[in-house]
Parts: C-alpha cells; sequence; structure tokens
C-alpha cells in the first residue's frame, strides 16, 4: 500500500465521518428554524397587535430566523463540498486499483488524423487521456488534451512544469480541494462559451453619464418625498417620485433586458471561478511556473476579489425575478438600472482581463490532473531532458495503463539521428505494445509528467505514427493509400526541417510481400537520410538484414517466445538481434483450423 493509498483512505474515512456530523447538524438547523419561525407571529398572540412589544419582538424572531436560514445554507454547501471530497477520494482509490472508467474519456478529441493520437490511444474508452483526466473545468479539459496532443518541445518549459507538478503531487490535500471548489458547480460548453466571449465585446450604455446622476438623485428624492407621507401630509410627492422610477425602469427597459440576458443567471458559475481564483491565490507555492501563475492571480488586485464584486451585482440583478422584492426595490432605488450600470462598469474595466484568468484556472486545473498521476505514482521517475544531439535511453521502461502486476519492463536506448531500431516477434509476443509504451512516455515526458520507468533520459521531439491506418468509405480511400498519405506527411514534416521520432507498426500491410518489403526497406533508406529516428515493427525477417548494408544506423531487436508443454510461453522481454521462433502454424493447428 503506498502513500497515495493511505491517504485517500484516510480522508474518504475522514469525510464519512464529517458527512454524518454535518447532516446531524442540519436535523437540528431544521428544528431550530421551524420554532425560529413560529415566534415571529408568536408576540402579536401573547402581547397583542397594539404592545410595542410585539414588534420588536417579533423583529427579533425575524432576525433570527433569517440568521438560520443563512447559516443553514452555509451548511447545506459544507454538505456538499464534503460529499464531493469524499466522492473523490473514493475516485482515486479506485483508480489506483486500475478502474478509471467513471473519468470523463475525452472521446471528442478523438482525430484519427493525427500524428500519433489515434495509435496511442490518447482518448477515447481505456484511454491515456482518461487515466490522467481529474480536470473540474471545459477550459482544463480541453488544456490537458491539447497537450497531449501537442506538447511543448523546449527543454526550459518541460523542465519548469516538471518542477510545478512535482510539487503539486507533494500537495493532496490542496489537490482534492481545488478539485472539490471546481465540482461545486459543473459548468458545461455554452455557459463556458458565452463568458469567454465577455473578453472580446465590448458593451455600450446609452446615456451612462445621466444614468450615474440618476442613481443617486432619484432615489434620494424619492427618500425626501416618503417624509411628508410617513407624516400624514401628503403622499403625492411620494408617488411622483415613484412614478418617475417606473417611467425610467420603462424608458431603459430593452438595455436591461439585455444585461439581464447577458449576466443573469450566471451566479453559480460566477461563484465556482471566483472560488478557484481565490483558492488559487492563497496557494503558498515554490516553484517559479507556480509562482508566476499565482501572481497573475492576485496583482495588481485579488482577481477573486473582482469576481466576487461581478457575483455580487449579478446576485442583485437577479432579484428581479421575485415579483414583490422587483417591486419594492425598483419603487425606491431604480434597482434594475442600478444593476445595470454596475454590471456594464465592471465590464468597462475588467473584460480584457477575464480571459487571462480563466487561462490560469485551466493551467492550474491541468497541471493539477498530471499532478494526480505522479502523486498515485511514487515509483515513476521525471526524466531529464536533454537538448543537443537525439537520446532516448530509458531503464525499465513500461506502459503506464497496464497495471503493475502485468508490466513488464524493458531497457531500450537509441541515440543520434538517422537512426532505424527494426523489432521483430511472434504474433502475441509484445512489439505492438511495446512500440506503445515509447509513444505514451515519451508524451508524458514532454508534457512534464514522470513516465514509467526507472530512470529516462530523452531529447524532445515531434512524434508521428502509423500503427492503425484505416479505409475510408466516405473518402474513397483503399487502406494502402491512406498508409501511403500518413506516411508523405511525415516525409513533409522532414523535408520541412522538423526532426521526427518515427513509429511504424508492420510498414505497407496493404500489398504483395515482395512489393512490402521493397517498398520498405526504400523508405527506410530514406529515413536514414534525414533527421529522423525510426523505430518500426514488422513480422518481415527480410528487413531486418538491413543492418548488414548500414550496420551504424540500423539496429535489431525482437521479442521471443517459448512453446514448453505444447504451449506458448511468453515473457515479453526485449533482447538484441533477430526472433528466431514464429507461432502462426503452431496456434492454427492448436486451434483445429489445420
Amino acid at each position: 500500500m503506498n502513500f497515495a493509498q493511505i491517504f485517500y483512505q484516510q480522508k474518504a474515512e475522514e469525510y464519512s465521518i464529517q458527512m454524518k456530523a454535518v447532516s446531524a447538524n442540519l436535523r437540528r438547523f431544521a428544528w431550530f428554524r421551524f420554532f425560529a419561525f413560529l415566534l415571529i407571529p408568536a408576540p402579536a398572540f401573547i402581547f397583542g397587535l397594539k404592545n410595542p412589544i410585539t414588534f420588536v419582538a417579533g423583529a427579533a424572531a425575524l432576525v433570527l430566523f433569517l440568521v438560520l436560514v443563512k447559516k443553514n445554507i452555509q451548511v447545506e454547501r459544507r454538505k456538499r463540498e464534503t460529499a464531493i471530497l469524499k466522492k473523490l477520494c473514493e475516485d482515486e482509490l479506485l483508480a489506483l486499483k486500475h478502474k478509471y472508467s467513471h473519468f470523463k474519456n475525452g472521446i471528442e478529441y478523438t482525430d484519427p488524423d493525427h500524428f500519433y493520437a489515434y495509435d496511442l490511444d490518447l482518448f477515447g474508452e481505456g484511454s491515456l487521456f482518461q487515466y490522467l483526466n481529474r480536470t473540474v473545468t471545459v477550459d482544463g479539459e480541453k488544456l490537458l488534451a491539447k497537450t497531449l496532443g501537442h506538447p511543448p518541445f523546449e527543454k526550459e518549459e518541460i523542465i519548469e512544469r516538471q518542477k510545478a507538478i512535482e510539487e503539486l503531487a507533494q500537495h493532496p490535500e490542496w489537490r482534492l480541494h481545488f478539485r472539490a471548489t471546481g465540482l461545486m458547480f459543473e459548468e458545461n460548453k455554452e455557459l463556458n462559451l458565452e463568458i469567454r466571449a465577455w473578453t472580446k465585446t465590448t458593451l455600450n450604455l446609452e446615456k451612462e453619464g445621466l444614468i450615474s446622476h440618476f442613481l443617486w438623485l432619484i432615489p434620494l428624492l424619492t427618500l425626501v418625498a416618503a417624509i411628508p407621507a410617513l407624516l400624514g401630509i401628503t403622499k403625492l410627492f411620494l408617488w411622483t417620485a415613484i412614478f418617475i422610477q417606473w417611467s425610467l425602469l420603462l424608458f431603459f427597459s430593452k438595455q436591461v433586458s439585455f444585461y439581464f440576458r447577458y449576466f443573469g443567471r450566471k451566479s453559480a458559475m460566477l461563484e465556482k471561478y471566483m472560488a478557484m481564483l481565490e483558492y488559487t491565490g492563497r496557494g503558498d507555492f515554490k516553484s517559479e511556473k507556480l509562482l508566476q501563475m499565482k501572481h497573475s492571480v492576485i496583482h495588481p488586485k485579488p482577481a477573486g476579489k473582482t469576481f466576487s464584486e461581478l457575483k455580487n451585482w449579478v446576485d442583485r440583478f437577479e432579484y428581479r425575478q421575485n415579483l414583490i422584492v422587483a417591486f419594492l426595490l425598483n419603487s425606491l432605488l431604480l434597482w434594475d438600472i442600478r444593476c445595470m450600470f454596475h454590471l456594464w462598469r465592471w465590464h468597462q474595466l475588467h473584460h480584457g482581463e477575464i480571459a487571462g484568468w480563466l487561462d490560469t484556472i485551466a493551467a492550474f486545473d491541468e497541471l493539477v490532473s498530471l499532478a494526480g498521476f505522479a502523486g498515485n505514482h511514487p515509483g515513476f521517475a521525471y526524466p531529464e531532458v536533454a537538448s543537443d544531439d537525439f537520446i532516448f535511453r530509458a531503464e525499465q521502461l513500461g506502459h503506464p495503463l497496464l497495471p503493475q502486476n502485468k508490466r513488464v519492463g524493458n531497457n531500450f536506448v537509441v541515440a543520434s539521428w538517422s537512426k532505424a531500431v527494426i523489432v521483430t516477434g511472434a504474433n502475441m509476443a509484445g512489439k505492438s505494445t511495446f512500440l506503445r509504451t515509447v509513444g505514451v512516455n515519451l508524451i508524458l515526458a514532454e508534457s512534464g509528467a514522470p513516465v514509467c520507468a526507472k530512470n529516462m533520459v530523452f531529447t524532445p521531439v515531434q512524434l508521428f505514427t502509423n500503427m492503425r491506418t484505416t479505409d475510408s468509405l466516405q473518402k474513397e480511400e483503399s487502406y494502402f493509400f491512406a498508409e501511403l498519405k500518413r506516411i508523405k506527411r511525415v516525409l513533409e514534416l522532414l523535408d520541412n526541417g522538423v526532426p521526427v521520432f518515427v513509429i511504424l507498426d508492420e510498414m505497407l500491410k496493404g500489398t504483395n510481400s515482395l512489393d512490402k518489403l521493397n517498398g520498405s526497406k526504400e523508405l527506410i533508406k530514406k529515413l536514414l537520410q534525414l533527421p529522423a529516428v525510426s523505430l518500426i515493427a514488422t513480422h518481415d525477417l527480410k528487413l531486418s538484414e538491413m543492418d548488414a548494408d548500414f550496420p551504424n544506423q540500423v539496429a535489431n531487436l525482437c521479442f521471443e517466445i517459448r512453446i514448453e508443454n505444447n504451449e506458448m510461453v511468453f515473457d515479453y522481454k526485449l533482447s538484441s538481434g533477430v526472433t528466431q521462433t514464429m507461432n502462426a502454424t503452431f496456434l492454427m493447428k492448436k486451434m483445429g483450423i489445420i
């Protein structure tokens, strides 16, 4: 049992106890509120309506009731947050058992034409994305998908990300509360796009100068007009002032309606962002990247506080949905116009900053996902980043999506450009899994995450794979033609001066064996002339003979099997040389096919 399992187990139990305590508190508050509500009319029955004590005692009971209502809302929020925290711990305990289907799988990011995403199972059910994904915002999820599909290649940026991920990995409780804060409101893409649009839109407000004077002058005149009404002299001035307020509201009704549609009904979403900005702003960070991100949301003014101002005015604007409250506030305080003006002014001052704040939240969200992966796998290593000649060297390299008890680690090294490694082996011996192992760990390394290896050194490089090419009836393409198109793409990258790590599984499968062999040889020869490193799996043993013609550029590795007691034994261990064992005929005989 590693530290992560102990931590999540203890926290799950702790939050379970807290849930029981909070639920008990809620039941008590329900009774307190009920009795406080009964106390409001009680003085009238005891002392009579004309007794001054009735008013004082009734008002005190009303205040008590409202305080209990507010307290109840706080306790309800605590209960929901505790329930979320408990669920997060339980989800992680399942993930530590290699059960992670409850996380979003990112199927919408699948792209068969991507350089490597489709071949390496980056997205979809059982994918690397699903294994890593702990994001709680729409933008964070998009950023995680973008990082996996287009990781950074700059050495300094990767090292900065490593330090940030390593720091966050050491603070599982901070990560839990960050995620719980984000899950207090489940945003959708439509709401996210609306708020993202705020930063690109300049809002106009007709007669804003006149409105700013109306907001203090008209309510002041209404207050003055109420004095003779309260003294029983005349109500004419008060009714005139109220009439003026409603006339102004009618005059600005179109603008009020526009601003309510634009800002209204988003208080829960804004509260989420406000809370997440405040939480990240309070983080005690050490790594340079995290400090920069924190600085961006607390200077020159804390973004959480600025978002809080917006949320407060959106909340106040939503009072208009209560007819009685809306009538009173609009009769006395020009309420809807007041809210519209303050939202316009907030937008004028801060709309250009919204995108930056949301980007910072997304960046934390993405890093928290990768830090969770790092924290759950303390045995994984942060690789060393090289920047000179090409190097990929790993000890005990394994596939992170395989459970530890089923994972077989292999040592692998390829150094300098214009090299090709040819991997041979029988069916099911481990060739394709090994190719994906190399590819997936390279993507993790470039993302700044630890890799499934004892140690690793790598040069950041563009990855290109061809392992699962499919034909397309819609595009009227054969399998062979689709494969040629992908191979042409990698050659175009290389011709444009982009170094590439090429991973190919059984090249040119759509043609006859002799044509396939000749074509494969010519392709490898071409790759050996370019700034490329190639890892190629094949069943064609003739291809492995290229090491004789290119002894300093081509190397042969293989996965062997053994036949013991008429059964195949797979050890999935990579070794030097060319395989000596094939199993197709053996399997066909064993299954009674031949």
